[in-house]
């Protein structure tokens, strides 16, 4: 079954990817031995990962380093739509202390025959949301937001605004995808499309292992 939806706004203002990885968490994380507070982490950086793949429509490999405080990193490259991940784990018991001025979000786009280029922004915000829509918008100087589900942290969704959208709309629209988001969660996968009809039309749907 698919598990990555894109949709284009009726209005033309933005497009979006909605994603459902659970089984890819399951499966990345299968042998992880880890606390839970690194295992919840590790769970909402994968699912945003996918996200930022998926609105590169998957052409190109992603690879996507993430380091914390006290030496924790984790790695994810997705390429033809396929996904690998790793972690490396010092002890910590506060999310909001893995965060701090010296913590990097680094993506490299491209290989050897397309050419090869590489992001890095701060990531002193201990929100994985922000920070991928942060790279977004001082890497790549366009402005996409991430929203992952809060307890359903396999499930989430990022839109990306397009050239001549209404801003004020936009606004607006915002609103109604935190509002999805929420039906998102707890949502049929197969409901979905369904869910998003009143903001959109798909327009595309694969899947990513």
């Amino acid at each position: 079954m698919n598990n990555v939806i894109k949709i284009l706004s009726n209005n033309k203002d933005y497009r979006m990817v909605v994603i459902d990885t659970k089984k890819i968490i399951e499966r990345e994380l299968a042998e992880f031995k880890g606390s839970p507070l690194v295992r919840n982490v590790m769970k909402r950086f994968i699912t945003n990962c996918v996200l930022l793949s998926g609105i590169h429509d998957f052409k190109q490999k992603i690879s996507v380093s993430l380091r914390l405080s006290a030496n924790m990193s984790f790695y994810c490259v997705i390429a033809d739509r396929s996904i690998y991940s790793e972690y490396n784990e010092a002890g910590c018991d506060n999310e909001a202390d893995l965060f701090d001025c010296q913590s990097i979000l680094a993506v490299t786009t491209g290989d050897w025959q397309t050419g090869i280029y590489t992001g890095t922004v701060k990531a002193q915000m201990d929100d994985m949301d922000m920070i991928f829509s942060h790279y977004m918008m001082q890497s790549e100087q366009i402005y996409g937001r991430f929203m992952t589900g809060k307890k359903s942290i396999h499930r989430g969704c990022v839109y990306q605004i397009l050239p001549f959208a209404d801003e004020t709309n936009i606004q607006k629209e915002d609103q109604k995808l935190s509002y999805l988001l929420e039906e998102l969660e707890c949502a049929d996968w197969l409901d979905v499309p369904k869910i998003y009809d009143p903001v959109g039309t798909v327009v595309f749907e694969t899947k990513i292992e």
